[in-house]
Order: C-alpha cells, then sequence, then structure tokens
C-alpha cells in the first residue's frame, strides 16, 4: 500500500466538498477519478499529494507522491531545463562544482567529487537528456524549444513532461490529456502501461481510461464510490447496481403501502363502539366485555403493524437519486434543407508566409457527421473558420441553399456580444417563446431566469448552458470546434446522445476519441496543408447508427 485514505472529509465554510473518502492506492495501480466538473476531484487529489489538509480524517503516504496540478507554470530557458527535476538540478551543480576542484587533486576533492557522481548517477544525471527528449517528443515538443514561447496548450503538456520524468511511486494527474491530440494521448496511455509506479487518474476522457485504469472511483454527491473496472465497464457495473436499487425500492414501497392499508383497516376495527341499546340487559355486560377485547385485539394489531413499518423503514434500501436536469421542449423538427449541404474546390489559407490549407476539396451531404481529426496546429480551427467565412481564404466554399448553420468555438466565442441567457437562447433559436425561455432557464436552474447575466453563469452552469442551446437550435448544419472542452463525463455523453439524434448535418473537429467513434459517419484526416478522407471503422459506425449506452439525462 502506498497510499490510503481513512474517512477523509474537506469543507469549504458551510458546504462538505465530500466527507467519509476510504481508498487505498497499490503498487502499480491505475485508478480513474470521475465526477462532474465542481465535484471536488481536483480538490481530493491536492489533499492525497499533502498539498491541502483534510478536514477530518487521515491520509498515509508510504512513497513518493507528485501531482499534475490543472493550473501551473514553466520556468525560463529551454524545455530540456524546464523539465529538469529540481533534485536533478542541485545534484548536476554540485557533480559540475566537485569537477572543477580536481585540479587541487587532494583527499577532501576526490572524496566530494565522489560523492557528488554517485548522488548525480543516482538521479538519473547521465541519461536524463535522453529520456527527457524521449518524452518531450512524445507530446509533440522539442526539447530545444525556448519555454518563453508556449502556448497554452504546449505550457500544459510541459509540466505533464516534468511530472513524468521526476521519479515517484504515485502520480497524480489532473486531466492529463487536456491540449494532447490522439497521437500524444496514444503515447501517454503506453508511458502509463509501462511504468512500474501507480496512478490516480482524474480524466473525463474516456477512451484514455478504458485504455490504463484497473478501477474507477466516481466522487458524486460528496461521496466516493468505487467501482471494478476501467470506466466503460465501471459505468455497466453502476447501471447495475442501480437497476437493482430500483427494484428493491419499488419493493419497499409495495411492502410498506401493503402495511400502512393493513394497520388502517385493523385500526378502524378497533374503533367501533358496541351499540348497547340494541343488546338485552342479560347480555350487556358479556356484550361490553367482548367490544372491548375486541378493540384491544384490533388495536394490538395496528401498533404491532406500526412497529413492522418502523423497521422495514429503518432496513428499507434508500430512494435512488433521481436527476431531473432533463430538458425537454416541445419543438417543431428542423427543416431538411438541400441534399447537397457543402461544396468546396480549390480551398487554400495562409497565414503571413506559411500555407496552412492548400489546394483542398470536399464534398459534404445532407445527414453527414464528420470528425476532423489531425495533430494540433495541423490546421482543423482553420479549415472551420475558411468554411464559416471567418477566415480569409482563395478558392470556392459554397453552402446549399436555405441552409441555417450553428457555429461553436472552442471558448465559446459564439456568446460574444451578448448579455443575458435569453439573448444566448433566442441566438441559437429566434422561434422560441418566453415560456420555452423560462423552461429552459429553469432547468438551468438560475434564479434569475431568461434575464439571467451570461457573465453570471458558473461553469457547471455555462457547460448546461452550451447543451441546451444545440438541443434547441433547428440549424441544419452544427459546426463545433473542440466541443467538449470544459465539459465532464456526463455533459459528454449528453452532447453524444444529442449528436446521435440530430437530423441534420454536423462538422465536429476534436480530440475525444470515443464521441468521435460513436457519432462520426466520417471521418477526415487535417493536417500537412490537405485533408484526406479516412476509413471509418466498422465498429465505430455502429455505435454511429446508436448502439452506444444511453447517458443519464444532464
Amino acid at each position: 500500500m502506498l497510499l490510503r485514505t481513512t474517512d477523509v472529509a474537506r469543507i469549504y465554510g458551510d458546504e462538505t466538498v465530500f466527507e467519509g473518502v476510504n481508498v487505498e492506492i497499490g503498487a502499480g495501480e491505475r485508478l480513474a477519478l470521475i465526477g462532474e466538473n465542481g465535484s471536488g476531484k481536483s480538490t481530493l487529489l491536492r489533499v492525497l499529494a499533502g498539498l491541502d489538509a483534510p478536514d477530518a480524517g487521515t491520509v498515509t503516504r508510504m512513497g513518493r507522491v507528485a501531482l499534475l496540478a490543472q493550473h501551473t507554470e514553466t520556468e525560463e530557458g529551454t524545455l530540456l531545463d524546464a523539465v529538469t527535476p529540481p533534485a536533478l538540478r542541485r545534484a548536476r551543480r554540485a557533480f559540475e562544482m566537485t569537477s572543477a576542484a580536481l585540479e587541487h587533486a587532494d583527499d577532501a576533492a576526490l572524496h566530494a567529487f565522489a560523492e557528488a557522481e554517485e548522488a548525480y548517477r543516482l538521479a538519473g544525471g547521465y541519461d536524463f537528456a535522453a529520456r527527457a527528449a524521449g518524452v518531450l517528443d512524445g507530446l509533440g515538443l522539442d526539447a530545444g524549444q525556448d519555454s518563453a514561447w508556449l502556448s497554452g496548450g504546449q505550457t500544459r503538456r510541459v509540466m505533464l513532461a516534468r511530472l513524468l520524468l521526476s521519479p515517484a511511486d504515485v502520480y497524480l494527474l489532473d486531466e492529463p490529456t487536456n491540449h494532447l491530440d490522439a497521437g500524444g494521448a496514444a503515447w501517454l496511455e503506453g508511458w502509463i502501461r509501462a511504468s512500474d509506479a501507480a496512478f490516480v487518474l482524474a480524466s473525463h476522457d474516456r477512451a484514455f481510461l478504458d485504455a490504463v485504469a484497473g478501477r474507477t472511483a466516481e466522487l458524486e454527491r460528496g461521496t466516493l464510490t468505487i467501482y471494478p473496472g476501467a470506466y466503460t465497464a465501471a459505468m455497466t457495473v453502476k447501471a447495475t447496481l442501480r437497476e437493482a436499487q430500483e427494484r428493491d425500492y419499488a419493493a419497499f414501497r409495495r411492502k410498506r403501502a401493503a402495511l400502512e392499508e393493513e394497520q388502517r383497516r385493523q385500526a378502524s376495527k378497533g374503533g367501533v363502539e358496541e351499540n348497547r341499546r340494541r343488546a338485552k340487559d342479560s347480555d350487556k355486560f358479556r356484550s361490553t366485555h367482548k367490544a372491548e377485547r375486541g378493540q384491544q385485539i384490533f388495536s394490538a394489531r395496528a401498533k404491532a403493524m406500526q412497529k413492522q413499518i418502523e423497521r422495514l423503514d429503518a432496513e428499507a434500501t434508500p430512494k435512488p437519486f433521481q436527476d431531473r436536469r432533463t430538458l425537454r421542449l416541445d419543438l417543431p423538427p428542423a427543416p431538411h434543407g438541400p441534399s447537397e449541404v457543402l461544396t468546396v474546390r480549390d480551398l487554400s489559407v495562409c497565414r503571413g508566409e506559411n500555407r496552412i490549407l492548400d489546394g483542398v476539396n470536399l464534398d459534404v451531404r445532407r445527414g453527414d457527421c464528420i470528425a476532423l481529426t489531425g495533430p494540433n496546429g495541423g490546421g482543423k480551427s482553420t479549415l472551420l473558420g475558411a468554411l464559416l467565412g471567418t477566415l480569409p481564404h482563395t478558392g470556392t466554399v459554397r453552402w446549399g441553399p436555405g441552409l441555417t448553420v450553428y457555429a461553436a468555438g472552442q471558448h465559446g466565442e459564439e456568446l460574444s456580444g451578448l448579455d443575458t441567457v435569453g439573448d444566448a437562447l433566442l441566438d441559437a433559436n429566434p422561434a422560441l417563446t418566453p415560456h420555452q425561455l423560462h423552461e429552459v432557464a429553469a432547468g438551468l436552474g438560475l434564479p434569475g431566469g431568461p434575464a439571467f447575466a451570461l457573465a453570471g453563469l458558473s461553469g457547471g452552469q455555462r457547460t448546461r448552458l452550451s447543451l441546451a442551446r444545440l438541443s434547441v437550435t433547428r440549424a441544419g448544419v452544427l459546426v463545433l470546434d473542440e466541443p467538449t472542452n470544459h465539459l465532464d463525463v456526463r455533459a459528454i455523453e449528453a452532447l453524444e446522445a444529442l449528436l446521435l439524434d440530430y437530423p441534420g448535418t454536423v462538422l465536429l473537429a476534436g480530440h475525444d476519441r470515443a464521441l468521435m467513434g460513436r457519432v462520426a459517419t466520417r471521418v477526415w484526416a487535417v493536417d500537412g496543408g490537405g485533408v484526406r478522407e479516412l476509413q471509418v471503422d466498422a465498429a465505430a459506425a455502429g455505435a454511429a447508427t446508436g448502439s452506444a449506452p444511453s447517458p443519464a439525462p444532464y
């Protein structure tokens, strides 16, 4: 056992983030940590790492623990400098200083050099540059690049590389696949599988978790529940347990209703009074005794029934949690639109002297769900921008007549210039009635209704607003650039269900392999200035027709 928590709790003010958390991490284990945004996953990782103290319970660490936080900064210098562990830097400086002092050649200098050289060797100094270059290359980075010119995504990958190159017995990774393309995620999966260390992996990437995790821990409503297997297997177990709980609760309700009915019947019999006027004088004493005895018997039975009900309540299966965050509006169907949705001929895009896209030819028909794949910086967002007319380009881009296009960017650019929730919903569908606007706002849990300011939305409310906008739009084409950014697993599965039911055409750029595999009917690989069509895997095509498991409502 390398890491153990016992009845751990974390409390902020009057809010309990989680409590009663009990988990053990053994050598070589890979534990997936899932939960909605704001459920406390990052907080739990900080407690496990020792950066935050628990408000109750204990954390026992038997090995070295390293944490990859979601928000970190790099140091100045090359990327090789940025990923060098502090302990190795100290060992290297000592080794260099004692090497320079060897010119004195006395016993003290030789002894100091031997100790420094041994420390440098044990810190991995002799082969560190080669190992670091391999890790950086696997994550799509150049060891000699200046860290001052990194993008946000590159900075995140540098932090991941630095953590992976730091010796530890337990790695705590918070969203490690953020900003990784498919190649980078696949490399990370291989690295984790080959490592002897243990891992706790907080992630929303279902394909990644299925590839590396052995158990899955879900943080839900302040409670941590551990299921066997990776994400998909764990959720299957959870669904089975929930169905059993629902059956047990239904049986409890039927038994309780029957006991209550019998209790009422016995109580009503016990309350019947004797009609002494109809009894003969000689029988009144006997009649009175019999009536009183009957009342006692029936009252005793009613009390016994009440005790049975109380025992049943104490032993009852708890009522399954019912999530009411499901939006269902009575909206007219989206218009079919033309069969030929999009025609592109000789499309080229340049940025300065760099030609990002060159001579691209594409054809899109109604009902296509096209996944755009490729490495970071390969041109996916550039292609979508050119198709939407937001980037200058040469060539022909012709949309079908009468089509309405709904576009959503990586950072919510489509909400720019909108002030309220009502404005955002009407922007997605101008035909929404005031009553429908209030229905959607109520589903988002907003106290101010449609008049609620967008600036006041929490992260979870923004997520639900994005999904609500997609669900109410009547546009014939959806153009989505990295729509799973900042979405938790529950929201991603809700998006997946929405796209599977969507009757129009979808252009979808992203790195979520599970989502792409289940919804895409065509795949475009964007890289090297061109766009080529890939063969859609048969299993993925089957998933796109609806074989994926139905997600919980969001």
